[in-house]
């Protein structure tokens, strides 16, 4: 079945099949009224999508795209139709994009074709009604909440945090520290530990205490090291002189090198110089590896007490 609905008073949308055109209804010009005896309007073709879906219905939602659609492929276990399902998508950048996409819970959909689904709507008020045989569904937009909790079950966690950011940061149910700490959390269970480290420091920000308790997340699965460069070490903003300390010891015992650069580099008053001290000395009775290097780290110990 061909669906067609007008989106503005010249503007057309066309679904059929797997395809939908947009056109515009456009009064020629006069140079193409002179020269070939044609209509004085005419119906212009402006952009062209294939979807995935054959399409049941469609229609507009401010500057993007509602459509109504049945999944071309019947589904593997029952050899059936799948359940319809609406999305919403951008399409005027000259690309078809999905924004959201929600399978519906129709009775009996098993036995239906996309010709048995039809979308109607009040546009006004930003409403959609999906008709079957046996049911009608009230569909209207997500606001910034389902938006967010749409996008983190689906693992965009970039794009709610973007959302968030939009608003200020927060609504009555979600935060870009919230939605953050999530991303983290996927993050490190993903070992993507440098991308975790470069977000935690855009999340935590000048948070003290969430700093301290989001540290404790590398040091849990030995990745400290990829954190370092983003701890706070500014005087206005320094943490527990035990986070430090637990970064100089990963780096003792891992990364002779590294640990050389942070007693270089860092302020000894961010940490115990004595309980860093101790542990040197303690590495060295059981190591010979690398001992130069941290003979040298001591010496600069020694001249900071």
């Amino acid at each position: 079945r061909c669906n067609l609905v007008w989106s503005a008073p010249k503007t057309l949308m066309i679904g059929w099949v797997d395809t939908i055109r947009i056109c515009v209804i456009r009064k020629r010009n006069q140079i193409e009224l002179q020269t070939r005896d044609v209509t004085e309007y005419l119906v212009d073709p402006i952009y062209t999508f294939q979807t995935e879906y054959y399409i049941s219905g469609l229609g507009p939602l401010d500057d993007q795209l509602v459509l109504l659609g049945v999944p071309k492929e019947l589904d593997p276990e029952t050899h059936k139709p799948q359940r319809p399902v609406i999305s919403v998508a951008d399409y005027k950048d000259c690309e078809f994009c999905e924004v959201t996409n929600e399978t519906l819970n129709i009775r009996g959909y098993e036995a239906y074709t996309c010709n048995d689904y039809h979308l109607d709507m009040v546009m006004e008020e930003n409403r959609f009604f999906i008709v079957s045989p046996k049911d009608i569904i009230v569909a209207s937009p997500y606001d910034i909440d389902d938006r967010v909790d749409w996008l983190t079950k689906h693992g965009r966690f970039e794009n709610a945090m973007s959302v968030l950011e939009e608003v200020g940061g927060k609504t009555s149910k979600h935060s870009v520290v919230e939605v953050g700490i999530k991303y983290m959390d996927y993050l490190v269970a993903e070992n993507l530990f440098d991308e975790a480290a470069v977000l935690c420091a855009r999340v935590c920000k000048n948070d003290k205490v969430l700093w301290e308790s989001q540290i404790q997340k590398f040091f849990v699965v030995e990745q400290l090291r990829a954190i370092s460069a983003y701890v706070p070490r500014n005087p206005n903003q320094v943490l527990s002189s035990l986070i430090y300390e637990q970064i100089f010891f990963e780096y003792l015992n891992k990364d002779a090198h590294g640990f050389l650069k942070l007693v270089q580099e860092w302020n000894p008053s961010l940490y115990r110089i004595g309980a860093i001290v101790n542990k040197v000395l303690e590495h060295l009775f059981v190591t010979e590896v690398n001992k130069n290097i941290y003979l040298e780290a001591l010496a600069l110990l020694y001249c900071y007490q």
